[in-house]
């Protein structure tokens, strides 16, 4: 599953876009795009801090035929058994994890370079961070869904823009 998305109708980026250089409006944009991302310790590459939550903590009882806590019913928590006693399922194991999808954002450019796409091909990125598909299990950890990690960083994302504006215009003043 891959996670994309384009920030669009935010009236503080598109009021700062406007106030860019005609000529500098792509790399205002690759800046912010770029902060956005982040490193680890800002924006979507960041992970947030490790906290607890057991499954059935997260879920509570959740089942209509009496599975045990955490599971929607028998046949998921016979699926899930069954994987773990096939080793395709490994509990605790750092495949998946948060770590692993954080480090997979990136972007592409389009439009001449006048469109900016965030994307993230790791798997688990929709049930971790993504808007609608968040599971119920980080939310409780507390991991932030995309849209809040944007907002968090926006700020900060308009300061760099502008020092890379303000780089450009140097360099290509006449």
């Amino acid at each position: 599953m891959q996670v994309r998305f384009s920030v669009r109708n935010v009236k503080e980026i598109q009021e700062y876009l406007r106030t860019v250089t005609r000529g500098a409006l792509r790399v205002a944009l690759v800046g912010i795009t770029e902060y956005i991302i982040g490193n680890d310790q800002r924006g979507l590459r960041h992970d947030d801090p490790y906290r607890y939550v057991s499954r059935a903590k997260a879920y509570g009882n959740v089942s209509n035929d009496g599975a045990p806590a955490g599971y929607f019913s028998w046949k998921q928590f016979r699926y899930v058994m069954a994987g773990i006693s096939k080793g395709e399922i490994v509990p605790g194991a750092r495949k998946n994890s948060p770590t692993n999808s954080s480090q997979a954002w990136g972007y592409e450019l389009s439009n001449n370079g006048y469109t900016a796409k965030i994307t993230n091909d790791a798997r688990s990125t929709y049930w971790i961070r993504d808007d609608a598909g968040q599971a119920r299990q980080p939310a409780a950890v507390g991991w932030r869904k995309v849209s809040k990690v944007v907002e968090d960083n926006m700020a900060g994302a308009f300061r760099h823009a502008s020092a890379l504006v303000k780089e450009w215009i140097a360099k290509n003043r006449k």
